[in-house]
């Protein structure tokens, strides 16, 4: 008997939880004190909030469900004690659930492409239900390809927050909105934080491939590990990370409108620096499956904290009495 727990287990509910949160963090933490700056009000906030949320998270949950449709003979080998299609759920129940869940989650893309009367918003996000399908059956076993579309998504969850955020302005006050940096502010903070997002999560699914590799040879997938080793996968992540590292630390003290307050720098060495100097430890470290999926948690923490970022950007504000 299906229960809801199995249900819950196949959209991996922690993680859909985690994509609500980083919208969340970023039109409250962000994005509203931004608005609030230009004594600007953004018409339909929480309608725009709540549709962005839905399509986010309903996306995302059906992108799982996809995800373990197609990789039933891989997960299978690597966790068999694990799977869930075919075994709880029914093949035919999980075809259904992710039918319904990108369906859901298209229709809320929709609905935002409706209120802002632009047709781009909701190509976008048939674009990407699109492209969780073709990366489930196909771009998965291709070399990197299927990474950069996970780590391209995860950017374009933080994107969207800024783009319909600006359509909805210029929708509102036409050409006045020009007049001030409102646009350009939240573009880059919103691509900011894309950016982040996409490099750790680019980052975490090549650390996936080194856990999934027995089952991913098995099915002669061409993952990096797959193709060219465990060892040289390795060096990869450490020249990545490094380049995470570098790459927060120019945007924490140069490119931050906070970067000289001591809250910005100590929120990126205590936060971000000392947890990626760990991180480079234990990937050079790294032998046992069970160090590989410890450091995959280790990776999706840090993104949290990261993320989480937003909130101190709100409490910044606050300090300069400006809010929300």
């Amino acid at each position: 008997m299906v229960t809801l727990k199995n249900w819950l287990q196949l959209v991996r509910w922690q993680n859909v939880l985690f994509l609500g949160y980083i919208v969340t963090a970023i039109f409250y933490g962000v994005v509203m004190p931004y608005l609030n700056q230009y004594h600007i009000a953004l018409e339909n906030s929480i309608l725009l909030y709540s549709l962005l949320m839905g399509s986010t998270m309903l996306i995302g949950a059906g992108g799982y469900v996809i995800n373990d449709y197609f990789d039933t003979k891989i997960d299978e080998i690597n966790r068999p004690t694990r799977v869930i299609v075919g075994r709880s759920i029914t093949r035919a129940q999980a075809a259904t659930g992710f039918q319904i869940l990108l369906g859901l989650g298209t229709l809320c893309g929709i609905g935002i492409a409706a209120l802002l009367q632009n047709i781009t918003v909701g190509i976008i996000y048939v674009v990407l239900s699109g492209l969780l399908w073709f990366y489930s059956s196909s771009y998965k076993r291709q070399l990197l390809i299927g990474n950069l579309i996970i780590a391209l998504c995860a950017f374009m969850t933080c994107f969207m927050v800024g783009y319909v955020t600006n359509l909805q302005l210029v929708n509102t006050y036409n050409l006045f909105v020009y007049k001030t940096s409102i646009l350009t502010d939240i573009y880059a903070w919103t691509c900011g934080f894309g950016l982040f997002s996409f490099l750790f999560t680019f980052l975490r699914e090549i650390i996936k491939d080194i856990d999934d590799i027995n089952g991913d040879r098995e099915m002669e997938c061409h993952t990096l590990p797959v193709v060219y080793g465990v060892a040289k996968t390795k060096v990869v992540l450490l020249l990545l990370t490094i380049v995470i590292l570098l790459v927060t630390g120019y945007f924490a003290f140069t490119l931050m409108p906070f970067a000289t307050d001591n809250i910005t720098g100590r929120y990126y060495i205590f936060g971000l620096a000392i947890p990626l100097l760990i991180l480079l430890f234990w990937i050079g470290k790294a032998e046992k499956r069970s160090q590989w999926q410890q450091i995959s948690q280790f990776v999706k923490f840090i993104m949290l904290i990261g993320c989480s970022y937003a909130f101190i950007v709100y409490y910044l504000f606050y300090l300069n009495g400006i809010t929300a």
